[in-house]
């Protein structure tokens, strides 16, 4: 008797603990997007930037909502090749719907798992640099006195493409400018503008909380014809 006392004295407790755990939220299910640069030439002189801005986006958006997963744009290049070369790229934006409005293209892509695609483009531009710094040095030593400065421009942008109806859904911009300073008080101490990481965080941000926003809105329901209704 005591021992099935004892035994329904640890149920309830065990009972009572459990009950009091906070429930755990379920983890948000995954949304698989791939993300690439267009119009990607290799003439422009933003072109070599494409990766950077890329790995940075994609550490910004994970960051921001973890359930995004990001295919990287050389998947997305190689699984479309040779349509997203420099050579045979879309030209326009109108260009740009039409081969994604192709089924074939679509279903390169969607065997892939992915429902969107960020096309993302822009880049830093630098102004003439202003200032100077002399250096010198003698039997006392060396050193620099001067000052130098130069302006500089990122602006990035980037769009979020369905896969599903090859509609383009949200455009989303960032732009930061900033100065890069050195003052040489004895050595030179260069104290960079950061534009690029700037902008690209906020990009980032916004492209991630869009496909966030996006994904949670429920399928629309295509309605029957007013003929069909009529006649139920």
């Amino acid at each position: 008797m005591m021992r099935m006392g004892f035994a329904r004295t640890l149920v309830a407790v065990a009972w009572l603990f459990c009950t009091s755990l906070p429930a755990q939220a379920e983890a948000p299910a995954a949304i698989p997007v791939g993300i690439v640069w267009w119009p990607a030439t290799p003439t422009d002189a933003l072109y070599a930037m494409g990766g950077d801005i890329e790995d940075c986006l994609t550490a910004r958006i994970r960051e921001v909502a973890p359930e995004i997963v990001v295919t990287p744009q050389r998947t997305i290049r190689d699984a479309l090749f040779p349509l997203l070369e420099p050579a045979t790229q879309p030209a326009t934006e109108e260009g740009f719907a039409a081969l994604l409005a192709r089924e074939d293209v679509r279903a390169r892509l969607m065997r892939r798992g992915l429902r969107y695609l960020i096309v993302f483009s822009g880049g830093t531009l630098e102004d003439e640099p202003g200032g100077f710094i002399l250096c010198g040095a003698g039997y006392g030593g060396g050193g620099c006195l001067g000052f130098i400065w130069q302006g500089e421009t990122t602006a990035l942008n980037a769009a979020l493409w369905s896969l599903d109806d090859s509609v383009k859904l949200r455009h989303e911009d960032a732009k930061v400018e900033g100065t890069f300073l050195m003052p040489a008080f004895g050595l030179p101490v260069p104290i960079p503008a950061s534009t690029r990481a700037q902008a690209c965080h906020e990009l980032g941000n916004r492209i991630a909380r869009a496909i966030r926003q996006t994904a949670a809105q429920p399928a629309e329901i295509p309605q029957a014809p007013e003929s069909a209704r009529q006649r139920e």
